[in-house]
């Protein structure tokens, strides 16, 4: 049995004289890339992981929905339909304060141009619109359901997607 090797690569006499000049092209930007690299201090030898954007933190929310779905569907198969709440009032004064405050404070942020007003005014839209579904769930029959859906369809809604609004634009710049 025989075998043949590999003849070898070809020498830059044997070459086509275009690939010659596309290789030392490239040649020249790998070295001036490595050039950037080194001089920028990004090249220091260490191996880091390659990891895809948000890993860690695309698996956590992953694991939080896996959980969360059929969590609600053991909730709506135990819940009673009615329940006393003993801290009525201090639950729904303090979503509405954080809700003022995370729009107060988106207005401060967006006055003095700083970018972390995109985090707080997607938080006042989420509070906005947690509260229109609290106000509408939790509404008896009748005027008070009438009321909160006014409000949520008139108000919160429209003011929610208004911050989300701002919120993107602000990602923008």
């Amino acid at each position: 049995m025989t075998t043949t090797l590999p003849q070898a690569l070809p020498t830059q006499a044997h070459r086509h004289p275009l690939s010659v000049q596309l290789g030392d092209a490239i040649d020249d930007r790998v070295a001036e890339a490595l050039d950037d690299y080194i001089t920028e201090g990004r090249l220091d030898g260490r191996i880091r992981p390659r990891r895809s954007p948000g890993g860690l933190a695309a698996m956590v929310a992953a694991g939080v929905a896996a959980v969360l779905l059929p969590w609600c569907l053991i909730l709506a198969a135990t819940l009673p339909t009615t329940y006393q709440a003993d801290n009525w009032r201090l639950t729904w004064i303090g979503l509405d304060v954080a809700t003022a405050v995370a729009a107060g404070l988106t207005a401060y942020l967006l006055h003095t141009r700083n970018r972390y007003a995109v985090l707080t005014a997607m938080t006042a839209g989420t509070l906005l619109l947690a509260d229109a579904w609290f106000d509408i769930g939790t509404a008896g029959a009748g005027f008070d359901r009438t009321l909160a859906l006014a409000m949520a369809l008139l108000l919160e809604v429209p003011l929610a997607v208004c911050a989300w609004v701002v919120a993107a634009r602000e990602l923008r710049r």
